[in-house]
């Protein structure tokens, strides 16, 4: 939808420090089992026709996207984040198309080498 005086834009529904536990990693220790994962997703769509109904069939459900980002953590291993991200969004935009673009922040903490560094993130945004 394109913006117009009553609607500026698309909004945003975001799901914060979600968390998930993938097989993900390169070394061996890491593909021994699952990681510790957190991630922010933001999906940008619009939510005036929900807002105004005041009805969840007229809204993306988060649970329902919760349940998408866990499913894609446990389908397959991944070696990495990258890759971990990509799947993410593009399970989102497969699974609700009313959502125009989706931004996943995705934080590594458990790293596979020594360093004084409290994570890595990655930041990926996908649009249709």
């Amino acid at each position: 939808m394109s913006p117009t005086a009553d609607n500026p834009g698309p909004d945003i529904i975001r799901l914060k420090d979600l968390i998930i536990f993938p097989r993900l990693g390169v070394t061996e220790w890491e593909k021994e089992g699952v990681q510790k994962v957190s991630l922010d997703l933001e999906l940008f769509l619009d939510v005036e026709q929900a807002a105004r109904e005041d009805r969840i069939g007229a809204a993306v459900d988060y649970s329902e996207v919760y349940d998408a980002v866990q499913e894609v953590a446990k389908v397959r291993k991944y070696h990495l984040i990258e890759s971990l991200a990509r799947s993410v969004v593009s399970a989102v935009l497969a699974r609700f198309a009313s959502v125009e673009r989706a931004r996943v922040r995705l934080r590594k903490r458990n790293l596979p080498f020594d360093a004084h560094l409290d994570c890595v993130e990655i930041e990926l945004e996908r649009g249709r």
